[in-house]
């Protein structure tokens, strides 16, 4: 049974998502498909990939990912697959694939727009589908596809880093209001150098300690650790983080050095 996943920014007021669910199970057999999210802030795609990026790795070889985020075809006008780990990636050429796998070995294959109907308003529940159905049959690549490369390399303008500071943001907030930052462990050591650090998250409010877990600090504080992803992510012992400490997407991280 193939694994295939949904990701966009519909929401869960709108039918869409349905829609695409059930045109996946009428047109392909043994499949089962599992949403990651529908609550993507809208055209948030820095959000859509760190989701993306930190879950895949769970998913059996075959899995099939469908983006759907910023999906207007009349924008991007290129459809692409991305391999990686023998996992299929469908999205629009609108930058989410390079935030995601920039510095991973991949395959790009750029899909032959004779094999959809460029005029639709929902590519997603037309293209997307088929080329799922194409993908879980086994069917070579190169029947609708060929080798391409990334057209839109979107970055993470948001991260910036000099030799004492790294200014970075929340990209994501969970459902228990836990705040991740975008710098994984990797990035911090190299600027660091083992050095002491500040990681502010607000005014006059800052870390000076990493933990390993939440559990570490008293029932109801926030505490900073690196998550099984390797990203910062600002949590509170039973609590609500994001609440508490007034963080939002989009709120500014500054990490000093000294």
């Amino acid at each position: 049974m193939k694994n295939i996943t949904l990701t966009s920014d519909y929401g869960n007021a709108s039918h869409y998502a349905a829609a695409v669910k059930g045109n996946l199970y009428k047109s392909i057999a043994n499949i089962q498909v599992i949403d990651v999210s529908h609550t993507i802030d809208k055209f948030n795609k820095l959000q859509a990939a760190f989701v993306l990026k930190s879950i895949y790795k769970n998913f059996a070889p075959g899995s099939i990912h469908l983006i759907c985020i910023d999906t207007n075809i009349y924008n991007y006008q290129r459809i692409i697959i991305l391999v990686i780990d023998n996992q299929y990636f469908i999205c629009l050429d609108n930058g989410i694939l390079n935030l995601m796998f920039a510095d991973e070995q991949t395959e790009i294959w750029l899909v032959n727009n004779q094999f959809y109907d460029a005029n639709t308003t929902f590519i997603e529940n037309s293209a997307f589908v088929s080329i799922a159905n194409h993908l879980s049959q086994g069917l070579p690549l190169n029947q609708i596809a060929e080798p391409s490369l990334l057209n839109n390399q979107l970055v993470h303008a948001n991260v910036q880093i000099d030799k004492d500071e790294i200014k970075a943001s929340v990209v994501y907030i969970d459902g228990f209001g836990n705040a991740f930052i975008n710098v994984n462990k990797s990035m911090f050591d190299e600027v660091g150098s083992g050095r002491k650090f500040k990681i502010h998250y607000a005014r006059k409010d800052y870390f000076s300690q990493i933990v390993k877990h939440y559990k570490e600090v008293k029932l109801g504080a926030e505490a900073i650790m690196f998550n099984a992803d390797g990203y910062l992510e600002i949590a509170t012992n039973e609590g609500n983080a994001s609440q508490l400490l007034g963080l939002r997407v989009g709120s500014k991280i500054i990490i000093e050095f000294y």
